[in-house]
Formats: structure tokens, sequence, C-alpha cells
């Protein structure tokens, strides 16, 4: 018999009592001379990390500030919220999809922003393994659409969230995010012109589909809590932890540098689980069964916050941390693999994708199902990504080796 609804706090508190730290905070100066009177606009306003962006926003009173979104109904919902807590801000809210050139070129024409915040992306990573075609076309092109017209147009400051996940990617989501990452900072010129910035964080607890929502339906439910494998881990920030760190990023960005939060330790998804549990005041195994699922095609058991060639080097806020790459690839090659890219999604050529991935990510580790769709040199070979080993390049198996004109 289903477990009822127990009259506990866990069910009214907040996502930050699961995460007992001391919130960044921001310079309130710094960031006021980058935002305060000048036009924002924020892409993928309506998810969860873009709307907690656009409240913090809103705080620094911009002088308009555009939510971009194709999700009609929750930038409804956005404007409405928005309106009720800042009566005084300028707030446009524009549908429209960060893959339509038409749609990002009538914003920038209209608007003409001085900094924009790029949340839109796909980022279910077992879904994007399904639908890999849709997380380039998002994710990579989609990016680079926006980041043009940002240079194109004059913006000051292009913000890219991006994830721990880029790390020794084992995703189609990790790769597309690395991807963009790399496309992003092609762009960016030693003097004048846009200043390219991205942020890395890890999950952002209580967002939608998060891995606490799922826990929190599944308890009222009356169970079993279904975790994926007992020693998967996950770095955790909250919405407005996420917020505050891309705002800061923002202040102390000079331009094609990548951001880290301090996140502390890695948080075992069990153990959120048991906690969950027990907080809403039921017993594990008496009450609420955990059974472990297995894990799925592109998670790996753990998460890592930057490459072996990216150099940590402290900022002026105690919690973030920048990298900076000493090899960076230039326009003309990262056009070059996007051409590519292209033909091969147009195509839906599955296996040509992967091997693009594998040559422009030499660290990329795709963990598929299907041997058809890996590269000739993968296939009958095992890429599971918690038990691969790690070495320099990241990789287990060598990478083909392709030439630029092959990829043409």
């Amino acid at each position: 018999m289903p477990a009822e609804k127990p009259n506990n706090p866990i069910w009214d508190a907040a996502p930050e009592d699961l995460l007992p730290r001391r919130e960044t905070g921001v310079d309130r100066e710094r960031v006021s001379e980058r935002v305060s009177g000048k036009v924002v606009l924020v892409t993928g306003a309506a998810g969860s990390v873009g709307s907690e962006l656009c409240r913090q926003i809103a705080d620094f009173r911009p002088r308009l500030l555009v939510g971009f979104d194709q999700a009609e109904t929750p930038l409804f919902y956005l404007e409405r919220e928005l309106a009720g807590k800042f009566p005084s801000l300028a707030f446009e809210p524009r549908i429209g999809s960060i893959t339509r050139a038409d749609d990002v070129n009538a914003a920038m024409e209209q608007h003409r922003p001085a900094v924009v915040f790029h949340a839109a992306a796909y980022k279910h990573v077992s879904m994007m393994e399904r639908d890999a075609f849709a997380a380039v076309e998002n994710n990579i092109f989609g990016t680079w659409q926006f980041a043009l017209a940002s240079a194109a147009y004059g913006v000051e400051y292009f913000v890219l969230i991006s994830t721990d996940k880029v790390v020794r990617p084992a995703s189609v989501m990790g790769v597309t995010k690395r991807i963009a990452e790399l496309s992003m900072r092609a762009l960016q010129k030693k003097k004048n012109g846009t200043r390219f910035i991205a942020v890395r964080f890890g999950n952002v607890i209580g967002s939608s589909g998060s891995v606490v929502s799922l826990f929190m339906e599944q308890i009222a439910a009356g169970g079993p809590v279904t975790v994926t494998h007992p020693e998967m881990r996950r770095y955790f920030m909250t919405a407005s932890e996420a917020g505050q760190l891309v705002l800061e990023s923002l202040a102390l960005g000079k331009g094609g540098e990548i951001f880290v939060l301090d996140m502390g330790e890695p948080v075992k998804i069990v153990d959120l689980a048991r906690k969950l549990i027990h907080l809403s005041g039921l017993q594990r195994e008496q009450d609420i069964k955990i059974e472990f699922s297995g894990a799925r095609p592109g998670e790996k058991l753990f998460e890592e916050l930057n490459l072996q060639d990216e150099h940590l080097a402290p900022t002026a806020h105690l919690r973030i941390r920048s990298f900076r790459q000493p090899v960076q690839l230039g326009r003309a090659r990262i056009e070059t693999y996007l051409r590519a890219l292209r033909q091969a999604a147009k195509s839906r050529d599955r296996a040509r994708l992967t091997q693009l991935f594998e040559h422009l990510i030499p660290d990329y580790c795709p963990a598929l199902n299907l041997p058809h769709v890996l590269s000739p040199s993968r296939q009958g070979m095992s890429f599971n990504a918690v038990q691969r080993p790690a070495t320099q390049s990241g990789l287990s198996v060598p990478v083909p080796q392709m030439t630029v004109t092959n990829l043409t």
C-alpha cells in the first residue's frame, strides 16, 4: 500500500536545505557596472537556471530584460512572476528558437543587448543519447548561431551556461556542450569585440526533471526509490547558487575564461535518496525501498570539473575558480568541423556523427549500446563509462587518425 504523504517539513522545504553550505554571494558593485541600465537577454529564460537568472538580474535594474525561449507557457508564468516581484522592471518575453536564424537575428536587431546569457540547451543525458541529432542542432548550432549574432551585433559579454559533463564526456549531451564551449571560444578576439565566457557547474538540485524531484515523486507514491548505481556521485548546487556564480563570472570575466564554482565534495546519489526518505518521516527498507537500476548509456560514476590541460587559477571570489586552456581551435578549423557535423546531422548518419565527435574531442568515450553506431575502431569494445580507466588523453583506446580534409 503506498505510503501517505507525511506531515513533515521536507515537503515544504527548499532545495537549499539539502545542501548545508553558505551561498557564494556576488560583488554587487561589479555586477551592477555590467548589468544596470543595460539591455540584457537570457536564452532558455523559462528553464530552471534561465528563470533564476532573470530573477537575479531583475534586482540589478537593467534597462530592459529580454526572456528568450520557445516554451510559451512557462515564459508566460515567468512574466507574471517578475511583474509581481519587480513592478518597475521592463521585461520583454520573446518567443523564439535558438536554432532558427530569423528568430535570433530579429531579437538581436530589435533589442540590441549588451549582455547575453545563453542558458538554452538540451540537458537530459539519456534523452540525448537517443536523439543525438537534436542535441547537435540545439547545443552546438544553436550556441554557434547566438554567439555569431552576438559578435555581429556588438554584444559586450556573452556568457555560456555549461556543465561538468563536458570533462572527458561519455554522453552526447556532454560532448555537444564541450563543442559549444570550443566554438564560442574560437570567436574570442584578443582585442575589442564581444567577450565570451563559459560557466561550468554540476546538477541543479530541485530543478525541473532533477533527481531530487524524481525521488520526491517516488517517495510520495510509496516507492521504490530508484538509484542507478550505489557509487554514483554528482556535484550539486542550488538554482540560486548557479545564478550567483553566473553573475559573478560576468563581473570577473575578461574573455576566454571558463569559471567553476567550488561546490564542495560530490554527493552520493544513494545518500541523497536516504536523506530524503529520512526527512520525509519514513524508514528506509521498512517504508520505502531503494532499488538499483544500473547506469544508463552516457552516465559516468562521477563527474570532473576540469581537463588535464586546463590550469586552475584563483579569482577575486573565494569560491570561484578559473580555467584556461593553452591550446584553442581557431575559427576556420571550428567552421570546418561544424560543416561536417551539419552534413552528418542532415543525413542522419549517427556513425559519422560519432566519428566526428571522437576526432574533435579525443577524450570523448561514447557509452552507446549499438555497435553499428560506433566508429570502426571502437566496434566490439566496451565503452561503459563507469569502468573506463583514465589516461592522459582520457581514452582507454586509440583515436582514429584523420585529417581535416577527411571531414569536409
